[in-house]
């Protein structure tokens, strides 16, 4: 009876030690990027992505990203696989909000899935009878959303699939994502 138990707690344990994972640190305050980290494989490779929101708008991240090479897909991102090297004070221009599968102006994550060929995903119910498809790949009948987290301007979502972050690829409110904020010292003097 006792080896049952142990051989059960070491699977799971090796399981555990073994998934993949995903940290979701949060928005920039202007809404045009945020940053995610993933840690997979069996040498447990950590990565840590630097995303712009919207193709359209500059990002108001660090400028050393700008210099580096973009990954593209459905979102514009910049990888590090090594995190220490990532941009000094990078976490203190982000905003993690409380997970809720209710956002702002009542917009809601659905608890059903879309499988739509060209586009499946996790719904977004905007209001007003309308409704956003999140693309995600690889989405199953038996996928487990986890949190979702909104930005506080309404125009952003985010949830967990899986385990995994995705970043919803289109916004939900119309409009620019927001200016980038102008710190203190960035101003020339007389203008």
């Amino acid at each position: 009876m006792h080896r049952l138990a142990l051989a059960t707690i070491l699977c799971s344990t090796a399981a555990l030690a073994g998934s993949d994972s995903d940290t979701f640190f949060g928005w920039s305050k202007d809404g045009t990027w945020f940053a995610h980290q993933t840690v997979s494989g069996p040498n447990e490779l950590t990565e840590l992505f630097f995303c712009s929101t919207d193709k359209e708008s500059q990002p108001s991240w660090p400028k050393d990203l700008d210099e580096l090479e973009k990954l593209d897909g459905r979102v514009s991102c910049v990888r590090y696989t090594d995190p220490n090297r990532a941009p000094y004070g990078w976490k203190a221009q982000l905003t993690l909000p409380k997970p809720s599968p209710v956002g702002p102006s009542s917009m809601r994550v659905e608890k059903e899935y879309s499988f739509d060929i060209e586009r499946p995903g996790y719904v977004v119910d905007v209001g007003g009878g309308k409704s956003i498809t999140c693309y995600v790949s690889g989405l199953r009948e038996d996928s487990k959303m986890g949190s979702v987290y909104w930005h506080p301007s309404g125009r952003w979502v985010g949830a967990f699939i899986d385990g995994v972050f995705v970043h919803c690829d289109v916004p939900l409110k119309a409009g620019p994502p927001g200016k980038p904020v102008v710190k203190k010292g960035d101003k020339k003097k007389g203008k």
